[in-house]
C-alpha cells in the first residue's frame, strides 16, 4: 500500500494592511520589511498550526472596514474579529480602562491619564479645558506631557508639551488631527526602560492561548526595531527580561477584557518599565494591539528555526537559546552569532533572526547602532 500524502492546503488571502491606523503606511524599508515578515508566517507549513488557512480565508494584519470589503470583494471570508469589535478593543482608551478598573495601573498615574473623545477636542474651550486639567496635575507629570492618538501605532502622530502649558501652536494644531484619529490620550511623557509585549491568540469561545512574550526594542522616537528574547526546546519563546513574569501577569486581565468584548485573533499587550517620581521602577500595561504585531511575528519565524537550532546550537530539553529579531540589521562578525537572513530580495540590510547560545553576542551585536537602522 502506498503512503498517503496529504495535499498542500491553500494559502490564504494577506492583507498586509501594516500602518492602517493613520491610513496609508510610509513607504519605507521597515514597513516593507515587517510586511514581508508578516506574509512569511502563513507560508506552508504555517508557523503556527491555529493561523487560518484555506482557499476561503483572508487574514489582515489589522482587521478594518476596508480590509473586510477588499476580503469580501475577492470572495474570501475575514478570519478573526468583526471590525467594528477591533476597533473598540484597539482604542488605547479601552486597556486604560481596564488597568485602572482591575488595579493595574501605577499609583503616581491614577488622576493624570485621560482619554478625550473627538469632541472635546474639537470644543471651543478645548485648549482652556485642556490647561485646566493640566494644573490638577503634580508638577512632575505636567513638566513633560503628550497628546497621543487613541487609534495610532509606534508613537505616530503624538504631541509634546511642557510645563503645563496647552496654548502652544503645536497642540492647537493637533487637535483635529487627534480628533480624526479617534479621540487623544492626555498623560504625562514617561521615560521608559525595558519595553515588553506579551502576545495571546483568542478562539472565537473566548479560549486564550499565550504565544510569548519578549522585549520590544525601539528608537527613540518608539518606532519599532525588532524584538529579543528566548527560545526553549519546545518553542516556548520569553522575554530577556526580569520583568517577563509580571509581564505576563499584568496583560492577561486585559487579554481577558479584549475576549469579553467578543475579540478573537491575534492580541499584543505592551508594557514598560519606567523611574516613579519616588525613585522606584514600575510596569505599566499602555495598550492593547488588536491585530497581529511583529512580536507574534518573531514567536512564529523563531519557531520555524528549532530544527535547525538543535543541530547547530545544541538546544535541548534544559537549555535556552537567545534570539534577537532584527527589522534592519548588518552582518555580525561574530562566530557565535548564528544570523539567518528573512528577506534577500530586501537587501543586506534586511531583517534577520540572530541565536546565540549566551546573552553576550547579541548584546554586542544590539550595542551597534547600525543594526537597527530604518
Amino acid at each position: 500500500m502506498r503512503n498517503a500524502t496529504r495535499a498542500p492546503v491553500p494559502e490564504p488571502l494577506r492583507i498586509a494592511n501594516i500602518g492602517a491606523e493613520e491610513g496609508v503606511a510610509p513607504d519605507v524599508p521597515a514597513v516593507r520589511a515587517a510586511a514581508a515578515l508578516w506574509r512569511s508566517l502563513f507560508d506552508a507549513p504555517p508557523a503556527f498550526s491555529w493561523l487560518p488557512e484555506g482557499e476561503d480565508a483572508a487574514v489582515a494584519w489589522l482587521n478594518t472596514p476596508q480590509a473586510a470589503a477588499e476580503a469580501a470583494a475577492a470572495g474570501r471570508r475575514l478570519a478573526g474579529a468583526r471590525p467594528e469589535v477591533v476597533a473598540r478593543v484597539h482604542d488605547k482608551a479601552f486597556a486604560h480602562d481596564v488597568a485602572r478598573r482591575e488595579g493595574l495601573l501605577p499609583a503616581c498615574l491614577e488622576g493624570v491619564v485621560t482619554a478625550l473623545s473627538p469632541d472635546e477636542l474639537l470644543a471651543a474651550d478645548a485648549v482652556p479645558a485642556l490647561a485646566r486639567r493640566l494644573g490638577a496635575w503634580p508638577a512632575w507629570a505636567r513638566a513633560h506631557f503628550t497628546l497621543k492618538p487613541r487609534w495610532g501605532s509606534s508613537g505616530r502622530g503624538r504631541v509634546a508639551g511642557s510645563d503645563g502649558r496647552a496654548d502652544t501652536p503645536e497642540i492647537r494644531g493637533a487637535l483635529e488631527r487627534l480628533a480624526r484619529r479617534g479621540g487623544a490620550m492626555l498623560e504625562p511623557w514617561l521615560a521608559r526602560g525595558r519595553e515588553l509585549s506579551v502576545t495571546f491568540w483568542i478562539e472565537p469561545d473566548a479560549a486564550l492561548r499565550l504565544v510569548g512574550s519578549a522585549d520590544q526594542l525601539t528608537n527613540a522616537s518608539g518606532l519599532y526595531r525588532g524584538a529579543r528574547g528566548s527560545v526553549d526546546a519546545r518553542g516556548r519563546v520569553a522575554a530577556h527580561s526580569a520583568w517577563d513574569e509580571a509581564a505576563r501577569e499584568l496583560a492577561l486581565p486585559l487579554a481577558n477584557a479584549a475576549a469579553a468584548q467578543g475579540y478573537s485573533g491575534p492580541l499584543g499587550v505592551d508594557l514598560f518599565a519606567f523611574r516613579t517620581p519616588e525613585g522606584d521602577t514600575a510596569l505599566r500595561p499602555v495598550e492593547l494591539n488588536a491585530r497581529y504585531t511583529l512580536g507574534c511575528v518573531a514567536m512564529g519565524l523563531v519557531r520555524r528555526q528549532l530544527p535547525r537550532l538543535r543541530e547547530e546550537l545544541g538546544l535541548a530539553p534544559g537549555r535556552l537559546v537567545q534570539f534577537a529579531l532584527l527589522v534592519s540589521s548588518h552582518e555580525s562578525a561574530d562566530p557565535a552569532v548564528l544570523q539567518l537572513p528573512l528577506a534577500p530580495e530586501l537587501g543586506p540590510r534586511g531583517p534577520a533572526l540572530c541565536f546565540a547560545d549566551a546573552p553576550e553576542p547579541l548584546d554586542a551585536l544590539l550595542a551597534e547602532p547600525t543594526s537597527h537602522r530604518t
